[in-house]
């Protein structure tokens, strides 16, 4: 049994392919801001007391498989006290909802999160606060009596009826440009943005490493100019406190308005046009010439950023889950997806579930159902959001994914073990080799540092491709197959399966 395995082992070395990795190896984390980042809804991720509610205590429990699956970034979702199950309504900045545990177990999900270098983003939520926020309550009298206040001008009111307005009184409004339970901010006050000061001094002083910012074309609606100059102001203000703090935006636009919105200095902006079924990621499967039409996504994404991180993701807590908007029963696709992702430069964002093929579409509730981390035991499974109308499962639970090795949870977690791996994926300079693909196969070199790593991707979803290599001087070779089968490379020449990206590099 012992030659046996040497022997096993001399082949993998031999053959130099990813069947061959070793999955208990250490990878080394680059300590910068490039992420492959985990978005959770703590509600509904991980119950760790019974009573039915996803929890932070949940979430401390689960960093050792968001760990392994090659996550070194967790944003969550508004924590904060809020009257809503979603948590974007904020009733106190500077607290953690009952319902998700207290300020301790915050503390202890960032010291334990930190001892396995993963970052904790917080979703920061400025546009607007709940109606039952003390602020607004103030506010309002403030303003009804007449003699302004402390908080009178924190909000936007108006004796005139417009739209986007809620009323107060016969002859009272207030802004309120998404429901009326969330009235927007008056983010030109002097005082109010002195609070977001405080704010942002707080959390980072907890050990928060960043902020998701909710909604920031909304800040000043109709007026990105503001918006850019608002954002400009907060990204310096949190720099001024922590100069390494991470800022990602959601600025649910198009790329040319993200490009403005890059101006702010803030990190980074989803790049909306790459996701969903209708997205350029999942177009690419389905084009004619998927090289060159994916060459062009990759290009732009660093274009659109000038310098910055793209913020790269398939499907969040807003949109149909990837799943469904590709084909269910999609197998391939979906992984490949994922795969597709995972080489473009910039953090790589992976929805809560996500990664074992979850699906859910319609109502926004149906996007947040439980996280199923076992099919055949369910007596931990979080209690789903009130008003959801559909919750279910294509596929089978964490457990049995984790023991199938051709499942989609762990051709994500092949992917992410890549990009850590060969930091060069997610940060190096491209050079595209065109005359060594083809309109199905593509190859380029990504270079950062001393690292320089060849990226060949085989759009084919049934043919094997075949390139020769040998000009490029690699010695080793990985394979991420949505099928397990492994690249053959030998002397500079490359047969790479169907729908499979390889990795060759000078050892690691």
């Amino acid at each position: 049994m012992k030659r046996l395995t040497i022997l096993i082992i001399l082949l993998c070395i031999l053959s130099l392919c990813t069947s061959c990795s070793k999955p208990a190896e250490t990878v080394e984390i680059v300590d910068d801001n490039v992420r492959n980042v985990y978005e959770i809804f703590v509600g509904s991720f991980s119950d760790s007391d019974g009573d039915g509610m996803g929890d932070l205590n949940g979430v401390t429990q689960k960093l050792d498989y968001i760990q392994e699956m090659g996550y070194t970034a967790i944003w969550l979702m508004p924590i904060h006290p809020s009257p809503s199950y979603h948590k974007y309504d904020v009733t106190d900045y500077y607290a953690v909802d009952s319902a998700y545990g207290t300020m301790e177990d915050l503390e202890k999900l960032l010291e334990e999160a930190h001892e396995r270098d993963i970052q904790i983003y917080l979703d920061l939520v400025l546009n607007h606060t709940s109606n039952q926020h003390p602020w607004f309550q103030e506010a309002k009298k403030e303003f009804l009596s007449g003699e302004g206040g402390a908080y009178a001008d924190w909000y936007n009111f108006s004796h005139d009826a417009q739209n986007g307005y809620a009323k107060v009184t016969s002859n009272t409004y207030y802004e309120a440009r998404f429901v009326d339970s969330m009235p927007d901010l008056n983010l030109n006050s002097v005082t109010l943005r002195k609070e977001i000061h405080n704010i942002l001094q707080f959390w980072l002083d907890k050990g928060v490493d960043g902020f998701r910012l909710d909604a920031v074309t909304s800040y000043y609606t109709g007026n990105n100019s503001s918006s850019i100059t608002f954002l400009n102001w907060l990204a310096n203000e949190a720099r001024s406190i922590k100069s390494d703090v991470y800022l990602v935006g959601e600025c649910w636009a198009n790329d040319s308005t993200i490009r403005q919105y890059y101006k702010s200095g803030i990190d980074s902006f989803f790049q909306f046009s790459l996701a969903q079924g209708d997205g350029v990621i999942a177009k690419t499967m389905n084009v004619s010439s998927p090289a060159p039409y994916f060459k062009r996504a990759l290009s732009a994404a660093v274009d659109l950023t000038e310098g910055h991180i793209p913020a790269v993701f398939l499907d969040n807590h807003d949109t149909n889950r990837i799943a469904g908007a590709i084909g269910r029963t999609q197998i391939r696709k979906i992984k490949f997806a994922y795969g597709l992702a995972s080489v473009f430069n910039g953090s790589v964002y992976t929805y809560y579930g996500t990664e074992i093929g979850m699906v859910g579409s319609g109502r926004d509730e149906n996007k947040r159902i439980a996280m199923l981390w076992d099919s055949e035991d369910q007596s931990m499974l979080c209690r789903n959001p009130v008003n959801t109308d559909t919750a279910e499962y294509v596929y089978e639970g964490v457990k049995q994914q984790e023991k199938d090795a051709a499942s989609i949870l762990n051709y994500h977690k092949a992917a992410n073990r890549l990009r850590n791996l060969y930091p060069a994926i997610a940060r190096g300079e491209m050079t595209f080799y065109n005359d060594l693909g083809s309109n199905t196969l593509l190859v380029l070199e990504k270079s950062w540092n001393e690292e320089t790593t060849a990226v060949v991707i085989n759009f084919d979803p049934e043919e094997t491709a075949t390139a020769d290599l040998s000009s490029l001087n690699y010695t080793k070779c990985e394979t991420l197959s949505v099928d397990q089968e492994a690249a053959v490379y030998k002397d500079g020449q490359l047969s790479l399966p169907p729908y499979s990206i390889a990795v060759l590099s000078n050892g690691k």
